[in-house]
């Protein structure tokens, strides 16, 4: 009976929890804990995973809307440093690339880059809680092949500087993940080995007008804002919860997670409350049956005497009767 009891009392316990966690929307939003970036776990019981990110939701994946308009395809991927909630460092890895054309098909033109960067930031909120700001550094490598005038530019070399913006959400999806809007500009600098090169009329090649300089400072326009990618309009999925559940300072996070324990009390002394009523009710039907039992017993236990007496006064009478 006690065992059949308690299996009870978790099939309850679970169906509550599964249909709490459950509940329609956009956005993993809970009640109030949510609001503050806590991630309900499916376990709702363990305390200890209540504000933490599970490994893939530190991951995020992002593209460069303006490259792909410059038909510069580009990737990047982007990790959370820690698996909480207010963490606000990460760290990411971006790459893109631009195809040449030949001088046969296109002499005044030539669009090429092979680049790979490296990129830490720090995230923090501001007044709204839907938008973070963030700012960070980040180091490269880079080979470029760039000409949209008469004289173009050509080499290897690394970069280095600062970038800085903003990102909010844009939709969010049932599964948990959802797709970020970002804005973000960048300033640094680039040490680049680098030559300067021109078109020859009636040429089908292009001859060099300058050696390459070694590698030192460039600020030639044209190769620094390639290099640089000073203005940059990227989405960014993320496979956990949205910015505006990320990010947020710790002592929002702990008073959050205090709610939410005491939202999981509340639960547990529902559930508690409802099975003390359920043995309550089952002690009165026990009760009741009992005692209805007990008067049958001694009902019938009446009838019987009765009869017997009622045999006996018959007898009697009978008895008096032949004599």
């Amino acid at each position: 009976m006690l065992r059949s009891k308690s299996v009870a009392v978790c099939l309850a316990l679970i169906a509550v929890l599964t249909l709490s966690a459950s509940a329609p929307g956009n956005h993993r939003h809970y009640p109030s804990a949510m609001a503050a970036g806590i991630v309900r776990p499916r376990n709702m019981l363990n305390t200890r995973k209540l504000d933490t990110l599970r490994m893939h939701e530190r991951f995020a994946l992002r593209t460069n809307g303006i490259g792909w308009l410059l038909l510069s395809p580009n990737i990047g991927v982007e990790m959370t440093l820690g698996n909480y909630n207010w963490s606000h460092v990460t760290l990411g890895i971006n790459g893109r690339l631009m195809r040449t054309t030949s001088a046969q098909t296109n002499p005044y033109m030539q669009r090429f880059l092979n680049e790979g960067r490296i990129e830490a930031r720090y995230y923090r909120h501001g007044r709204s809680l839907r938008r973070s700001w963030f700012a960070g550094v980040y180091g490269g490598y880079t080979v470029f092949n760039q000409k949209l005038a008469a004289t173009g530019y050509r080499g290897e070399g690394y970069i280095a500087g600062l970038t800085a913006g903003t990102i909010a959400p844009l939709y969010g999806y049932r599964n948990g993940s959802s797709l970020d809007l970002e804005f973000s500009v960048n300033a640094g600098v680039l040490v680049a080995d680098v030559q300067q090169y021109a078109c020859t009329d009636g040429r089908e090649y292009y001859v060099e007008t300058s050696p390459y300089s070694g590698r030192r400072l460039t600020w030639n326009a044209l190769p620094w804002v390639v290099a640089t990618d000073v203005v940059r309009v990227s989405f960014v999925y993320h496979f956990g919860p949205s910015v505006a559940d990320r990010y947020r300072p710790r002592a929002t996070i702990d008073d959050a997670f205090r709610q939410l324990q005491a939202e999981i009390a509340l639960q547990r002394d529902s559930i508690a409350q409802v099975k003390q009523q359920e043995d309550e009710r089952r002690r009165d039907s026990l009760e009741k049956a009992d005692y209805e039992r007990r008067f049958e017993e001694q009902r019938k236990e009446l009838e019987k005497m009765h009869l017997r007496d009622s045999l006996q006064r018959v007898k009697l009478r009978m008895k008096n009767e032949k004599k």
